[in-house]
């Protein structure tokens, strides 16, 4: 199968005669169906990295279609800088192939002490912070735009009045026209929290159908004992892990090590209870390092710490 074509078919550029070959082609044995999957991973992950914008655009027939040329090698030093900076997995399931064209789902990956951006089929972008799982459609439906998250991420949502757009979390929906805010639900968590910089939303717990809250800008919504509390945002540095900052203000030691776990990708033990009726305020670059911040916070607490052999585990004493 030419690659050309599998790169139209995924960029939704493919003819409807394009798109049957590629259905009997698929339909021929397992190892081309493997093959799809492994070219789909390709080109997402050259998605994410940033290597197709909007200047790799090119006006065919009167349509803006994009003009995908790649070279072997290139290629290949590409994806080792996709691996070593951006570390995200992209999984791909074809769920069917129809007459006029279906499209896969997309489930994209990221672990921890790693962040990543996407740009969805409908323009919404997104920010994704560490151990965080969205899957989305190749082509949103006709009446809605519907995806799923576990995890933290920042949406700029693309505004589209006749198609809602809402986010699914393990423990509450999030429904918008057009806005930007920030959810955070992790599926090991008990946490959740909405918090919008622009719009509006409707945040609705998935147990209680009647337990909504609509949020004003500058607000942010939690959901404690069962209930969704609005709160005012007092401090947006908090968001900032876009940036890829850890940023902190008031914060107890166990909760800190919580983030610091996410953000670093390692575990942390706490070994002496004293630590934790401290409290701290601060500001750290997440590519500093672990062991930058820590150093830092024994300033305030003069605590030890080591890890094991493999780095993988902190011990703080």
């Amino acid at each position: 199968m030419d690659k050309e074509i599998l790169y139209k078919f995924f960029d939704r550029q493919a003819t409807a005669s394009e798109k049957k070959e590629i259905e009997q082609w698929l339909e021929e044995s397992q190892e081309n169906r493997e093959k799809l999957f492994a070219e789909r991973e390709f080109f997402a992950a050259m998605i994410l990295s940033g290597k197709l914008r909007e200047k790799d655009l090119v006006v065919e027939n009167g349509r803006k279609q994009r003009k995908i040329t790649f070279q072997s090698r290139a290629v290949l030093r590409e994806l080792c800088k996709i691996a070593a900076v951006i570390a995200i997995t992209v999984s791909i399931g074809l769920f069917f192939l129809q007459q006029n064209g279906g499209d896969a789902m997309h489930t994209v990956t990221v672990p921890s002490g790693q962040r990543a951006n996407l740009t969805l089929p409908d323009g919404t972008k997104v920010w994704m912070n560490a151990r965080t799982e969205i899957q989305y459609p190749g082509v949103f439906s006709k009446s809605k735009r519907e995806i799923k998250l576990n995890g933290e991420a920042y949406f700029e949502v693309s505004h589209n009045a006749k198609h809602p757009f809402i986010v699914h979390t393990n423990k509450c929906s999030i429904e918008v026209l057009g806005t930007k805010f920030n959810v955070e639900d992790y599926a090991d968590s008990k946490d959740f929290s909405t918090a919008l910089m622009e719009g509006s939303v409707k945040v609705s717990d998935n147990r209680q159908d009647k337990n909504t809250l609509i949020l004003s800008p500058d607000q942010l919504v939690i959901l404690k004992g069962g209930k969704l509390i609005a709160k005012d945002i007092t401090d947006y540095d908090y968001y900032r892990w876009r940036e890829g900052l850890v940023c902190f203000k008031d914060v107890g030691f166990e909760q800190l090590m919580h983030r610091f776990e996410k953000c670093y990708g390692v575990k942390i033990v706490i070994e002496n209870d004293k630590w934790l009726e401290y409290g701290f305020t601060g500001k750290f670059r997440v590519s500093d390092g672990i062991d930058n911040a820590l150093k830092i916070l024994q300033k305030e607490a003069p605590y030890s710490f080591r890890k094991s052999a493999d780095d993988s585990v902190i011990y703080i004493k």
